[in-house]
């Protein structure tokens, strides 16, 4: 992509380039200063003639177009990010693809530049598909999956249910109920209901809180109750905004 490498001008000069990623939102800043992951966003969507947020802040994206989970995300799908401790604050980008415990996010205002970046796994609040005008959004359509995608889900299948029944043969309810919603996630997505990962980590956490309260042990993980927060945080902030 040739907007790669387009960065900040340090200084009372800023790049125009920044500058017109800008004029693609309402905001219309003309600092290159100013945060621009989103409006980087929306200024690539208005180049492929999507219709964007037309918002400079990152978590607008969470509302844009279709959830989808990171097990099925492709490259030009939309990842929104956490941001420090602050639910207001966040980051946007492109899918680009997952290394280990990392994503990879093609966006702009990453080092002050436009550059390809890993970031922590537990840090997605979503990554969203934009919509084509064939689809609707509000209904999401149930498919059966056909015998090729069902060849093409079945390494990734057969080791989420191995995982769920070695957790299970092990008594470690723990693990137990987290490769259950693993497992049934993914093949939510198959049969072609969007599980955003938000989404997974709410249900995780209330898994393994149920799992607590009936074993008597603290078997609840601080980080995906903390996950769970900030994904509630979005929505309500979301809410507020008028945006759901």
């Amino acid at each position: 992509m040739k907007e790669l490498g387009t960065a900040e001008i340090f200084g009372d000069t800023h790049n125009s380039r920044i500058v017109e990623y800008h004029a693609a939102t309402s905001l219309r800043a003309t600092s290159d200063e100013v945060a621009w992951c989103a409006s980087f966003v929306n200024w690539c969507l208005k180049k492929a003639s999507i219709d964007g947020t037309n918002s400079a802040r990152a978590r607008s994206f969470l509302t844009w177009g279709v959830a989808v989970s990171l097990e099925v995300a492709q490259r030009g799908d939309i990842v929104v990010l956490s941001r420090g401790t602050n639910p207001l604050f966040g980051h946007v980008g492109f899918f680009a693809g997952q290394e280990g415990k990392s994503v990879l996010v093609l966006g702009g205002n990453q080092s002050n530049n436009v550059s390809i970046s890993p970031y922590p796994l537990h840090r997605i609040l979503s990554i969203r598909r934009a919509i084509m005008p064939s689809e609707t959004p509000s209904s999401p359509t149930f498919r059966i999956p056909s015998v090729f995608q069902w060849i093409a889900a079945a390494p990734t299948l057969i080791g989420k249910i191995q995982r769920f029944i070695a957790s299970a043969q092990a008594k470690n309810w723990t693990t137990s109920a987290v490769a259950l919603v693993a497992l049934l996630a993914y093949l939510g997505n198959l049969f072609g209901l969007p599980i955003d990962d938000g989404t997974v980590r709410m249900l995780e956490a209330a898994a393994i809180a149920v799992i607590g309260f009936f074993t008597g042990k603290q078997v609840i993980n601080p980080q995906k109750l903390d996950a769970a927060w900030k994904s509630l945080s979005s929505l309500a902030e979301d809410i507020t905004h008028g945006q759901t």
